[in-house]
């Protein structure tokens, strides 16, 4: 497997620098599931001791997002279709609250960003660009919540959305990203005119919408 070049300076990698490194590398899909991490692999692409490495790994298998078998290693788990559904059940309170803070705020600068992200979402969709799509639909809830001041919601909301996103493709056909797509120009009214009210309505029916929908291709 040819390795992306993760290290970009000359400086030693701090160990949250290492586990950040692996977690991009699962959840871009450079390491996909079942793939074995080989810490004397990434030792080397890091420039790092092995111990770094282990450390990270075993905060990796606390996430959940690696799991190590007796005798064989360490390999990136595969979410169930059950965990995904339940990660989505969690991400909605988590982003109830933070719509409400973008409610209250009604930044400029971040309506503008989701008008550019809804966009290249709606593009991406109408040419069955799955792999832009999913990143642009990452992007637009990751930066409504980036704009909350609550440093918690932001950590629980990163270790939530942290899975295997390319398995999404296998769910939906192009009506199902296109109609997806258009549900985030609800949201985008919400935070410019609606109340609190509204945008924990408009979240939740979001994402019973993906539930739904996950459900109806299984």
């Amino acid at each position: 497997m040819e390795m992306k070049k993760y290290r970009i300076n000359k400086r030693p990698l701090y160990r949250e620098e290492i586990k950040e490194a692996l977690m991009d590398a699962i959840t871009s899909g450079e390491l996909k599931p079942g793939d074995r991490v080989v810490e004397t692999r990434w030792a080397k692409q890091l420039g790092v001791s092995q111990s770094p490495i282990r450390e990270a790994i075993r905060e990796l298998e606390i996430l959940g997002l690696i799991e190590n078998i007796p005798y064989k290693g360490s390999f990136v788990r595969e979410f169930s279709t059950k965990e995904i559904f339940d990660t989505y059940v969690v991400r909605s309170t988590l982003e109830t609250l933070a719509i409400n803070d973008a409610i209250r705020k009604k930044d400029k600068n971040l309506l503008a960003e989701l008008e550019d992200l809804y966009t290249d979402m709606i593009k991406a969709a109408e040419t069955s660009d799955t792999k832009s799509f999913i990143e642009a639909d990452v992007r637009f809830h990751e930066a409504i919540v980036e704009q909350s001041d609550n440093s918690m919601l932001q950590r629980l909301w990163r270790q939530c959305y942290i899975f295997d996103n390319t398995k999404l493709s296998t769910f939906f056909s192009q009506e199902s990203i296109e109609e997806l797509a258009r549900r985030h120009r609800e949201i985008i009214t919400a935070i410019r005119e609606g109340g609190e009210d509204i945008g924990e309505r408009v979240i939740h029916s979001h994402f019973q919408s993906l539930i739904d929908g996950m459900k109806n291709t299984k």
